[in-house]
């Protein structure tokens, strides 16, 4: 799982029903900090397609998938949700370094 895979209400079950863990960042392209801080989150998800390549990655458009939004109660961008076994787990407002996104998905797995 190297590529930051991006879903939407059509795809959503291939995270929602996965075994195993699950990080997905829902963004808008109109959200100025979500735009400068996804190199990151691809950083991310290179680093643990060479350490953990079970562990999933996305990233979801708010303005395309309204309903998912609202189903994972999602109110401030970037938010990045981590699931395990389809259940939310973590839930990170906001612009996150490097190091601290690892920090926190290592802490999760």
């Amino acid at each position: 799982m190297s590529a930051v895979i991006a879903y939407n209400e059509d795809n959503y079950s291939d995270f929602e029903w996965f075994e195993g863990l699950a990080v997905i960042r829902f963004y808008a392209d109109w959200c100025k900090p979500c735009v400068q801080n996804f190199p990151v989150f691809e950083q991310l998800a290179a680093h643990y397609a060479e350490v953990k390549p079970e562990i999933k990655f996305g990233k979801i458009n708010v303005d395309q998938s309204p309903i998912l939004t609202l189903r994972y109660n999602v109110y401030g961008l970037p938010s990045t949700l981590i699931f395990k076994n389809g259940q939310i787990i973590q839930r990170i407002a906001g612009v996150k370094s490097l190091n601290e996104m690892k920090s926190i998905v290592d802490l999760m797995d």
